[in-house]
């Protein structure tokens, strides 16, 4: 079966790719509602083709209400799911090629949802169509479960599963290889500070801001300030230690921007990445700013965030023994002379509650400086090694790569946390560098083939009807 599943998936190479570039070229970053479009038209236009591309090689789809679609095949009473996402996180910056180009470079498709989810996506449907091509009978219903909002909040699915029967087993390509049997719990939280006081005379921070989203680690952050001359910042600038490469000053009238370039990552893998906002703030934290809220505001965040991405010296670093180890990233910041407001992505240990990480961090902050409220949290996900689900999902990963070490635990969160019984399982293959949520991102197509394979033969596995039934 191994070599009939690889002839077939080598078959649809070229196939894979085509459809692959379709769905990248759309931008389906979520936007404002408009109309019967809950996350943006362009989200909806991702959605769209993946349901064209599934028609045309004849799978039934079912549309629900434009906040996910399904493609299935088989027959039975319960249903395998297989849990991707078309929407896409903001391209970010610094790209070499066009992130919604999806040229191929190297035997590689770049682009912004290549590894994230689209590629992955495009891998499971021609799974599909792998055991279709085969022949193999089913006796499960095998669906494709497309969501469109999976990088801001999973609601989509939530509406889905609302609509349609719960899968009774799940995996979501949208992680790494091999099977994912534990995920760390996701807490966003925003934090504010009223920096409103008479003004004085002096250094003014007018404005701050940088980021795209919570879940992404900052490539750029900029301030502009006033009440100071180009000599004066430059001097003070002279005795701060920082990279000179990645800081520019920019006049514009009377006043300064200061911008930062950092390096983004995942905000799972925050020491992947190099935050701007935090590193913005470490300088802005050492000149002389007038308004004092202001400069308590930048001595409680270089003090208590700083650079760091394992919360220790806020006082929620924690650590379990699956093992998962809590990460903390601030992805967006803005403010001015008033308020300043920043989201804080959270990746905490599975054997861990959100209710301790926020009680961890109010115990450590000033409550007439700072304000903490909760904007979203999505409970850790964790299911035995030795489950027989996971233990199929190894044995097909195996079989077409010989690797045997077992079950991961990971930081990242996938739609397979909100079925019933459920588990990320690939994209990445050990050894390969995350690129989810950076810039040239890309998938290499020999993986996107491969892939596809695996998918396929769990699916024989868990789905297909055995010789003596």
């Amino acid at each position: 079966m191994k070599d009939k599943i690889i002839e077939t998936a080598e078959s649809l190479r070229d196939n894979m790719i085509l459809s692959t570039q379709e769905l990248v070229r759309i931008p389906s970053v979520e936007a404002e509602a408009a109309g019967e479009y809950p996350y943006g038209v362009e989200v909806y236009k991702a959605l769209a083709k993946a349901v064209e591309i599934s028609e045309n090689m004849g799978f039934k789809t079912k549309n629900i209400d434009n906040q996910a679609a399904h493609v299935e095949m088989g027959e039975g009473e319960e249903i395998l799911a297989l849990l991707c996402h078309v929407d896409v996180v903001p391209e970010g910056s610094g790209w070499t090629y066009p992130p919604y180009a999806a040229e191929v470079h190297d035997n590689k498709i770049f682009g912004r949802g290549t590894i994230d989810d689209k590629g992955p996506a495009v891998a499971a449907l021609y799974a599909m169509k792998i055991v279709k091509d085969l022949n193999i009978k089913l006796n499960k219903r095998v669906r494709l479960i497309l969501g469109t909002n999976e990088e801001s909040g999973m609601v989509s699915l939530n509406y889905y599963f609302k609509k349609e029967k719960m899968p009774e087993l799940a995996f979501s390509p949208d992680a790494t290889f091999p099977a994912i049997h534990a995920e760390k719990g996701i807490l966003d939280l925003k934090f504010s500070a009223n920096l409103k006081e008479e003004n004085k005379e002096g250094l003014k921070l007018e404005k701050i801001e940088g980021g795209n989203a919570a879940n992404m680690v900052p490539d750029y952050a900029e301030a502009v300030l006033s009440g100071i001359n180009k000599e004066e910042l430059e001097k003070l600038l002279e005795k701060i230690d920082y990279e000179e490469a990645d800081l520019n000053l920019e006049a514009v009238e009377d006043e300064f921007k200061i911008s930062y370039n950092g390096i983004s990552a995942h905000g799972s893998l925050p020491e992947d990445g190099k935050n701007a906002i935090s590193y913005l703030i470490k300088i802005l934290s050492e000149l002389p700013f007038a308004k004092t809220k202001v400069r308590e505001f930048l001595n409680f965040y270089s003090s208590k965030i700083g650079i760091e991405y394992d919360g220790a010296s806020i006082g929620c670093k924690d650590q379990d023994d699956v093992p998962t180890a809590l990460t903390f990233n601030t992805g967006v910041m803005k403010g001015d002379q008033n308020k300043v407001e920043f989201i804080v992505n959270i990746r905490y240990p599975v054997k861990s509650k959100a209710e301790k990480v926020v009680s961890d961090i109010r115990n450590n902050l000033d409550s007439d400086l700072i304000n903490v409220e909760i904007l979203n949290d999505v409970e850790p996900l964790y299911a035995a090694k030795n489950d027989p689900f996971i233990q199929k999902l190894m044995t097909a990963y195996q079989e077409f790569t010989g690797d045997k070490s077992g079950p991961i635990a990971i930081g990242g969160g996938t739609y397979a946390r909100l079925v019933d019984k459920g588990v990320a399982f690939g994209p990445l293959f050990p050894g390969q560098p995350e690129l989810a949520h950076q810039k040239d991102e890309f998938i290499e197509i020999d993986d996107l083939v491969r892939s596809a394979a695996i998918y396929a033969k769990a699916i024989i596995d868990i789905a297909g009807v055995k010789d003596n039934e």
